[in-house]
């Protein structure tokens, strides 16, 4: 039994690092999620290694044990930049970088004092609290966004990031238990995280690496055209029950053209402000490119603008002649053309979808065939057969 477990946990550590390096060279996927991921791997094999080093040397690597305590402090960090990858929020290494500093301050600290290795783990008791707490806050205040993603994008890469999320914060969970329980006196080991719940939690996370990577076709195959097709009939025909972010959008358009229509002095920006306005939401929408938000509103474009929400809507449906819902949608669908003409793009479309910014497949399918006239597979076959062969992608094939 003893020598089953040191191959297991050393399988496990492999297969961890090779499941890293291809989701680094798969260009299927989402890159910055790939990137993420397959660091969070990497620093998953610390605590692995140590575990590895207990089952193979007596009383273990000293060393290597400090450094797999410090896994504490990146748990809390990994689950939050998850979270804001999920929410399309910038994650950038370079963006994120405080976030890991106290990880980087700890590991130095331990390996250069190990006398306050104790202290650090502590403190890192209170880190992953402080993180777990804001977590759940954030996932609270976006349960309506994640029951979109949840329902909207099923198989996509970001349906895959919840179960991340939710294993990588139950560890959080385990590991804080469990720590409370053994510094209260009540357990004497840590033995249930090093035998039970880490390797448990570890073949959980590769498992959804072992999908993001090999994809098999019973889970990521893409509708067939004909259903892809009676679902555009189907949701057109039905958009009245679908969308009611549409129809909402469209009674205030209506309604506040009738207003305005019956008095002109409700009117509250004049001609040269709504052109400054205008210059200032084009450049949100080209170089921020926050219609890719999927749970942009009407009030958080106000926000952006630093006006009221009817000021932003005087401005689009008076001053521009257009619905928000069609102002949105419209750089929406062109950037979702551009992602589906680019040959170097391997996105899926449902992974293209929830990039553009659109709430669920099916209204992304709606628009672009309402828009189009095809279906964004035709389209983006059409586009990539219109596009001359380069000398490389030659040598490819």
């Amino acid at each position: 039994m003893h020598e089953a477990f040191k191959i297991f946990v050393l399988s496990t550590i492999i297969i961890t690092l090779w499941t890293a390096f291809l989701l680094l060279q798969d260009k299927r996927g989402n890159k910055l999620l790939n990137r993420w991921f397959a660091a969070f791997l990497v620093a998953l094999t610390m605590p692995q290694m140590d575990l590895y080093a207990n089952q193979v040397v007596p009383g273990g690597v000293f060393k290597l044990a400090l450094v797999g305590a410090t896994f504490l402090w990146l748990k809390g960090p990994f689950v939050w930049t998850f979270i804001k990858v999920l929410t399309r929020r910038e994650t950038g290494f370079r963006n994120n970088a405080l976030h890991f500093l106290p990880w980087l301050c700890v590991l130095v600290t331990t390996l250069i004092f190990p006398q306050y290795a104790m202290t650090c783990i502590f403190m890192g008791m209170a880190h992953m609290t402080l993180y777990l707490i804001c977590a759940l806050w954030r996932l609270i205040k976006m349960r309506a966004y994640l029951v979109d993603v949840w329902h909207g994008f099923q198989n996509s890469a970001y349906y895959w990031l919840l179960y991340v999320i939710g294993g990588a914060m139950t560890l959080v969970t385990v590991d804080l238990i469990v720590m409370s329980l053994v510094t209260s006196g009540v357990m004497h080991t840590y033995n249930l995280l090093d035998y039970c719940a880490f390797p448990a939690f570890s073949i959980y996370v590769l498992s959804i690496g072992f999908l993001s990577v090999y994809r098999p076709e019973l889970l990521f195959r893409e509708p067939s055209e004909e259903a892809r097709t009676d679902t555009v009939i189907a949701e057109t025909m039905a958009a009245v029950n679908v969308d009611h972010k549409e129809q909402s959008e469209q009674k205030e358009q209506v309604d506040q053209k009738e207003q305005l229509d019956q008095k002109e002095r409700h009117l509250e920006l004049d001609l040269g402000l709504a052109q400054t306005l205008a210059q200032q939401l084009t450049r949100l929408m080209q170089e921020q490119h926050i219609y890719r938000q999927n749970e942009l509103s009407l009030p958080d474009l106000a926000g952006h603008l630093g006006i009221s929400v009817h000021q932003v809507s005087e401005l689009l449906n008076v001053h521009s002649g257009i619905s928000f819902y069609d102002f949105i949608n419209g750089y929406r669908l062109k950037y979702a053309c551009s992602l589906l003409a680019d040959p170097d793009c391997h996105l899926r479309i449902l992974d293209i979808a929830f990039e553009a910014g659109y709430n669920s497949k099916n209204s992304f399918y709606r628009v672009f065939k309402e828009s189009l006239g095809v279906t964004p597979n035709q389209y983006r076959n059409n586009a990539l057969a219109a596009k001359p062969v380069t000398s490389s992608q030659a040598m490819e094939t």
